[in-house]
Protein backbone atom coordinates (compact mmCIF):
# COMPACT_ATOMS: atom_id res chain seq x y z
CA UNK A 1 0.00 0.00 0.00
CA UNK A 2 1.44 3.55 -0.91
CA UNK A 3 1.86 6.10 1.77
CA UNK A 4 -1.37 7.81 3.05
CA UNK A 5 -0.95 11.59 2.34
CA UNK A 6 -2.85 13.02 5.34
CA UNK A 7 -4.49 16.17 3.72
CA UNK A 8 -8.19 14.51 3.93
CA UNK A 9 -7.96 12.92 6.92
CA UNK A 10 -8.07 13.07 10.77
CA UNK A 11 -5.63 12.86 13.33
CA UNK A 12 -5.84 10.31 15.42
CA UNK A 13 -9.16 11.47 17.59
CA UNK A 14 -9.01 12.68 21.21
CA UNK A 15 -12.55 11.09 21.74
CA UNK A 16 -14.21 8.34 20.37
CA UNK A 17 -15.93 9.23 17.27
CA UNK A 18 -19.32 9.07 15.50
CA UNK A 19 -20.18 8.39 11.90
CA UNK A 20 -23.42 9.20 11.10
CA UNK A 21 -25.11 7.87 7.45
CA UNK A 22 -27.74 8.49 5.75
CA UNK A 23 -28.60 7.24 1.52
CA UNK A 24 -25.24 7.07 -0.24
CA UNK A 25 -22.77 9.20 2.44
CA UNK A 26 -21.18 8.39 5.82
CA UNK A 27 -20.00 11.43 7.62
CA UNK A 28 -17.44 11.12 7.79
CA UNK A 29 -16.14 8.56 5.80
CA UNK A 30 -12.84 7.69 7.52
CA UNK A 31 -12.01 8.25 10.70
CA UNK A 32 -8.27 7.75 12.46
CA UNK A 33 -7.86 6.40 15.95
CA UNK A 34 -5.91 4.91 18.46
CA UNK A 35 -6.00 1.23 19.52
CA UNK A 36 -8.65 0.78 22.23
CA UNK A 37 -10.59 3.49 20.96
CA UNK A 38 -14.22 2.84 19.61
CA UNK A 39 -16.24 3.92 16.69
CA UNK A 40 -20.10 4.53 16.67
CA UNK A 41 -22.48 4.45 13.55
CA UNK A 42 -25.51 6.69 14.00
CA UNK A 43 -28.01 7.21 11.53
CA UNK A 44 -30.07 10.52 10.61
CA UNK A 45 -33.65 10.79 11.03
CA UNK A 46 -35.63 7.38 8.98
CA UNK A 47 -32.21 5.54 8.39
CA UNK A 48 -31.19 1.95 9.76
CA UNK A 49 -29.25 -1.18 9.55
CA UNK A 50 -32.16 -2.98 8.47
CA UNK A 51 -31.66 -5.13 4.86
CA UNK A 52 -33.97 -2.84 3.50
CA UNK A 53 -32.08 0.49 4.69
CA UNK A 54 -28.16 0.47 5.01
CA UNK A 55 -27.00 -2.80 6.89
CA UNK A 56 -23.40 -2.36 7.57
CA UNK A 57 -20.86 -4.68 6.77
CA UNK A 58 -16.97 -4.77 7.32
CA UNK A 59 -14.45 -6.57 5.24
CA UNK A 60 -12.96 -8.01 7.83
CA UNK A 61 -15.05 -11.08 8.53
CA UNK A 62 -14.53 -11.06 12.22
CA UNK A 63 -16.15 -7.37 12.73
CA UNK A 64 -19.42 -8.48 13.31
CA UNK A 65 -22.21 -6.74 10.22
CA UNK A 66 -25.51 -4.59 11.62
CA UNK A 67 -28.24 -5.73 10.01
CA UNK A 68 -31.50 -5.35 12.18
CA UNK A 69 -33.71 -2.42 12.38
CA UNK A 70 -31.94 0.04 14.92
CA UNK A 71 -29.98 3.42 14.04
CA UNK A 72 -26.58 3.04 16.28
CA UNK A 73 -23.88 0.57 16.97
CA UNK A 74 -20.38 0.51 18.40
CA UNK A 75 -17.81 -0.91 17.54
CA UNK A 76 -14.39 -1.22 19.68
CA UNK A 77 -10.84 -1.84 17.78
CA UNK A 78 -8.21 -3.38 19.77
CA UNK A 79 -5.29 -3.65 16.77
CA UNK A 80 -3.98 -1.72 14.41
CA UNK A 81 -5.29 -1.71 10.76
CA UNK A 82 -7.44 -0.64 8.24
CA UNK A 83 -10.47 -1.20 8.57
CA UNK A 84 -12.98 -0.88 5.79
CA UNK A 85 -16.59 -0.59 5.62
CA UNK A 86 -19.73 -0.45 3.94
CA UNK A 87 -23.31 -0.15 3.22
CA UNK A 88 -24.43 -3.62 1.71
CA UNK A 89 -27.00 -1.83 -0.61
CA UNK A 90 -25.39 1.26 -1.57
CA UNK A 91 -21.62 0.22 -1.95
CA UNK A 92 -21.77 0.90 -5.43
CA UNK A 93 -22.71 4.23 -4.53
CA UNK A 94 -19.30 4.72 -3.00
CA UNK A 95 -21.53 4.71 0.50
CA UNK A 96 -18.20 2.98 1.97
CA UNK A 97 -15.66 4.02 4.34
CA UNK A 98 -12.59 2.85 6.93
CA UNK A 99 -11.29 2.76 10.36
CA UNK A 100 -7.57 3.59 10.45
CA UNK A 101 -6.24 2.10 13.83
CA UNK A 102 -2.59 3.75 14.59
CA UNK A 103 -0.44 4.33 17.54
CA UNK A 104 1.54 6.60 15.07
CA UNK A 105 1.73 10.00 14.93
CA UNK A 106 2.05 12.26 11.46
CA UNK A 107 5.12 14.51 10.68
CA UNK A 108 5.03 17.88 10.87
CA UNK A 109 6.16 19.61 7.78
CA UNK A 110 7.41 22.91 7.90
CA UNK A 111 7.75 25.39 4.83
CA UNK A 112 9.87 28.04 4.29
CA UNK A 113 10.82 29.66 1.38
CA UNK A 114 10.69 33.41 -0.27
CA UNK A 115 7.21 34.91 -1.04
CA UNK A 116 8.47 35.81 -4.09
CA UNK A 117 11.21 36.13 -6.68
CA UNK A 118 12.54 36.78 -10.47
CA UNK A 119 11.37 34.68 -13.55
CA UNK A 120 14.62 32.52 -14.66
CA UNK A 121 16.44 32.85 -10.57
CA UNK A 122 17.01 29.91 -8.56
CA UNK A 123 14.39 29.74 -5.58
CA UNK A 124 16.06 27.70 -2.65
CA UNK A 125 13.10 25.89 -0.26
CA UNK A 126 14.00 24.70 3.10
CA UNK A 127 12.05 22.13 4.88
CA UNK A 128 14.63 20.90 7.33
CA UNK A 129 12.29 22.44 10.05
CA UNK A 130 9.98 19.01 9.94
CA UNK A 131 9.97 16.64 12.62
CA UNK A 132 8.00 13.62 13.13
CA UNK A 133 7.33 12.50 17.15
CA UNK A 134 7.69 8.95 16.72
CA UNK A 135 11.90 7.65 18.04
CA UNK A 136 13.43 5.97 15.21
CA UNK A 137 11.48 7.20 12.10
CA UNK A 138 12.70 9.33 8.98
CA UNK A 139 11.45 11.43 6.93
CA UNK A 140 11.58 11.97 2.85
CA UNK A 141 10.52 14.87 0.87
CA UNK A 142 8.37 15.59 -1.90
CA UNK A 143 8.24 18.94 -3.45
CA UNK A 144 5.54 20.26 -6.11
CA UNK A 145 6.88 23.30 -7.01
CA UNK A 146 4.29 24.82 -9.77
CA UNK A 147 1.04 23.40 -8.00
CA UNK A 148 0.16 21.40 -11.18
CA UNK A 149 -0.08 18.06 -8.44
CA UNK A 150 2.50 16.37 -9.85
CA UNK A 151 5.85 16.11 -8.19
CA UNK A 152 8.55 18.09 -9.60
CA UNK A 153 10.83 16.69 -6.99
CA UNK A 154 11.84 13.86 -3.73
CA UNK A 155 14.10 12.36 -1.71
CA UNK A 156 15.63 12.36 2.16
CA UNK A 157 17.36 16.11 1.44
CA UNK A 158 15.25 18.74 3.13
CA UNK A 159 16.03 21.43 1.08
CA UNK A 160 15.74 22.20 -2.95
CA UNK A 161 16.01 24.34 -5.70
CA UNK A 162 13.55 25.70 -8.22
CA UNK A 163 13.63 28.20 -11.09
CA UNK A 164 10.38 29.11 -12.53
CA UNK A 165 10.61 30.06 -16.37
CA UNK A 166 7.28 32.62 -16.37
CA UNK A 167 5.92 35.06 -14.01
CA UNK A 168 2.74 34.22 -12.17
CA UNK A 169 1.69 33.03 -8.47
CA UNK A 170 2.27 29.28 -7.92
CA UNK A 171 0.52 27.34 -4.91
CA UNK A 172 3.94 25.48 -3.52
CA UNK A 173 3.43 21.77 -2.00
CA UNK A 174 5.02 20.10 0.25
CA UNK A 175 4.90 16.46 1.19
CA UNK A 176 6.61 14.85 4.23
CA UNK A 177 6.19 11.09 4.35
CA UNK A 178 7.75 9.08 7.69
CA UNK A 179 8.32 5.94 7.64
CA UNK A 180 5.95 4.26 9.77
CA UNK A 181 5.73 0.05 9.29
CA UNK A 182 2.19 -0.65 10.79
CA UNK A 183 0.52 -3.00 8.16
CA UNK A 184 -1.74 -1.43 5.87
CA UNK A 185 -1.76 2.45 7.75
CA UNK A 186 2.14 3.70 7.21
CA UNK A 187 4.02 5.03 5.68
CA UNK A 188 2.07 8.20 6.15
CA UNK A 189 2.64 12.18 4.70
CA UNK A 190 1.20 15.83 6.05
CA UNK A 191 1.38 18.30 3.54
CA UNK A 192 2.46 22.14 3.79
CA UNK A 193 1.67 24.35 1.42
CA UNK A 194 3.30 27.98 0.67
CA UNK A 195 2.46 30.63 -2.34
CA UNK A 196 5.27 32.36 -4.23
CA UNK A 197 4.81 35.37 -7.08
CA UNK A 198 7.18 35.02 -9.73
CA UNK A 199 7.48 38.75 -11.35
CA UNK A 200 9.99 40.70 -12.94
CA UNK A 201 11.25 43.72 -10.94
CA UNK A 202 8.67 46.62 -11.00
CA UNK A 203 5.76 44.74 -12.05
CA UNK A 204 3.86 45.64 -8.70
CA UNK A 205 3.75 43.46 -5.31
CA UNK A 206 1.68 40.52 -4.99
CA UNK A 207 0.18 39.35 -1.36
CA UNK A 208 0.14 36.13 -0.05
CA UNK A 209 -2.20 33.31 -1.70
CA UNK A 210 -3.10 30.60 -4.20
CA UNK A 211 -4.08 30.69 -7.59
CA UNK A 212 -4.27 27.11 -8.32
CA UNK A 213 -7.20 25.38 -8.96
CA UNK A 214 -6.29 23.21 -5.70
CA UNK A 215 -8.11 19.12 -3.83
CA UNK A 216 -10.81 22.46 -2.66
CA UNK A 217 -11.03 24.07 -6.13
CA UNK A 218 -10.87 27.67 -3.72
CA UNK A 219 -8.49 30.23 -4.58
CA UNK A 220 -8.44 32.22 -1.79
CA UNK A 221 -5.76 34.52 -3.65
CA UNK A 222 -4.97 37.95 -3.45
CA UNK A 223 -3.10 40.08 -5.36
CA UNK A 224 -1.80 43.83 -5.32
CA UNK A 225 -1.02 46.29 -7.57
CA UNK A 226 -0.35 50.20 -7.55
CA UNK A 227 0.41 52.92 -10.13
CA UNK A 228 3.40 53.59 -9.82
CA UNK A 229 2.71 56.23 -7.40
CA UNK A 230 1.44 54.16 -4.92
CA UNK A 231 -2.04 56.87 -4.70
CA UNK A 232 -4.03 54.20 -6.48
CA UNK A 233 -3.80 50.45 -5.10
CA UNK A 234 -6.15 47.36 -6.01
CA UNK A 235 -6.71 44.69 -4.26
CA UNK A 236 -7.93 41.48 -6.07
CA UNK A 237 -9.06 38.24 -4.32
CA UNK A 238 -10.92 35.58 -6.14
CA UNK A 239 -13.19 34.55 -4.29
CA UNK A 240 -15.41 31.58 -5.67
CA UNK A 241 -14.49 27.76 -7.21
CA UNK A 242 -11.61 27.73 -10.24
CA UNK A 243 -13.34 24.39 -11.22
CA UNK A 244 -13.93 24.19 -14.83
CA UNK A 245 -18.02 23.25 -14.29
CA UNK A 246 -18.20 25.61 -11.31
CA UNK A 247 -16.71 28.61 -13.66
CA UNK A 248 -18.60 27.14 -16.95
CA UNK A 249 -21.89 27.64 -14.74
CA UNK A 250 -21.63 30.51 -12.59
CA UNK A 251 -18.69 32.73 -13.67
CA UNK A 252 -15.57 33.62 -12.03
CA UNK A 253 -16.19 35.42 -8.71
CA UNK A 254 -13.39 38.29 -8.38
CA UNK A 255 -13.65 40.34 -5.23
CA UNK A 256 -11.63 43.73 -6.15
CA UNK A 257 -10.90 46.68 -3.19
CA UNK A 258 -9.79 49.90 -5.03
CA UNK A 259 -8.55 52.84 -2.54
CA UNK A 260 -10.23 55.81 -4.62
CA UNK A 261 -13.95 55.55 -6.88
CA UNK A 262 -13.06 53.32 -9.98
CA UNK A 263 -14.78 51.36 -12.68
CA UNK A 264 -13.21 48.19 -12.81
CA UNK A 265 -12.70 45.42 -15.79
CA UNK A 266 -12.11 42.36 -15.06
CA UNK A 267 -11.19 39.93 -18.36
CA UNK A 268 -9.96 36.59 -18.74
CA UNK A 269 -7.48 35.64 -21.23
CA UNK A 270 -6.20 32.27 -23.20
CA UNK A 271 -3.48 34.03 -25.18
CA UNK A 272 -4.56 36.89 -26.90
CA UNK A 273 -8.28 35.45 -26.39
CA UNK A 274 -10.79 37.23 -24.26
CA UNK A 275 -12.87 34.28 -22.45
CA UNK A 276 -14.74 36.12 -20.48
CA UNK A 277 -15.37 39.93 -19.50
CA UNK A 278 -17.11 41.92 -16.44
CA UNK A 279 -17.16 45.95 -15.79
CA UNK A 280 -18.22 47.22 -11.67
CA UNK A 281 -18.15 50.41 -10.38
CA UNK A 282 -16.09 50.25 -6.87
CA UNK A 283 -16.30 52.91 -4.04
CA UNK A 284 -13.36 54.09 -2.39
CA UNK A 285 -11.90 51.41 0.10
CA UNK A 286 -15.10 49.26 -0.34
CA UNK A 287 -14.55 45.75 -1.31
CA UNK A 288 -17.15 44.23 -4.23
CA UNK A 289 -17.82 41.00 -5.93
CA UNK A 290 -17.85 41.12 -9.77
CA UNK A 291 -18.53 37.41 -11.93
CA UNK A 292 -16.68 36.91 -14.96
CA UNK A 293 -19.13 34.96 -16.91
CA UNK A 294 -17.89 33.24 -20.14
CA UNK A 295 -18.70 33.70 -23.12
CA UNK A 296 -18.75 31.30 -26.03
CA UNK A 297 -15.26 30.78 -26.99
CA UNK A 298 -14.61 29.85 -22.91
CA UNK A 299 -17.16 28.12 -22.98
CA UNK A 300 -16.26 26.12 -25.85
CA UNK A 301 -12.38 26.08 -24.61
CA UNK A 302 -13.66 24.73 -21.19
CA UNK A 303 -15.36 21.86 -22.80
CA UNK A 304 -12.95 20.55 -24.71
CA UNK A 305 -9.42 20.77 -22.14
CA UNK A 306 -9.63 19.34 -18.53
CA UNK A 307 -6.70 22.14 -17.82
CA UNK A 308 -6.62 26.04 -19.21
CA UNK A 309 -4.39 28.29 -17.90
CA UNK A 310 -6.13 31.88 -18.14
CA UNK A 311 -4.57 35.24 -17.35
CA UNK A 312 -6.95 37.24 -14.88
CA UNK A 313 -6.13 41.12 -15.49
CA UNK A 314 -7.94 43.84 -13.56
CA UNK A 315 -7.96 47.55 -15.03
CA UNK A 316 -9.67 50.80 -13.13
CA UNK A 317 -10.70 53.50 -14.76
CA UNK A 318 -10.58 56.44 -12.30
CA UNK A 319 -10.72 60.26 -12.20
CA UNK A 320 -7.02 60.46 -13.00
CA UNK A 321 -7.05 57.66 -15.84
CA UNK A 322 -4.21 56.02 -14.50
CA UNK A 323 -5.71 52.51 -15.86
CA UNK A 324 -4.14 50.70 -12.61
CA UNK A 325 -3.65 47.11 -13.75
CA UNK A 326 -3.44 44.26 -11.43
CA UNK A 327 -2.57 40.58 -13.48
CA UNK A 328 -2.27 37.19 -13.03
CA UNK A 329 -2.30 33.64 -14.42
CA UNK A 330 -4.88 31.22 -13.02
CA UNK A 331 -5.20 27.54 -13.45
CA UNK A 332 -8.76 26.21 -14.07
CA UNK A 333 -8.98 22.41 -13.83
CA UNK A 334 -11.88 19.61 -13.76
Amino acid sequence: MGALALAGLPAVASADPTITFRYATYTPSVVRIAPGQSVTWTGDPGNTFDLTSHPLKFANPTIAPQTDKSSSTTRTFAGVGRFAFACVNHGWANMTGAVLVTANHLPSPALDAPSSAAPGVPVSFDASGSSDPDPGQSLTYAWDFDGDGRVDQSGPAPTASFTYARPGTFNVMLKVTDTNAEPDIGPESATATRPITIAEHGQGNSGPGELGGGASGNAGATLVANDGDRDDVVLVKVAGSTRSSSVRTRGLAVRVTATEPAVATATLRVGSRVIGRATISLRGGGARTVRVVLNRRGHSLLKRRARVRVELRIVLDDEDATGTTAKRWITLRR
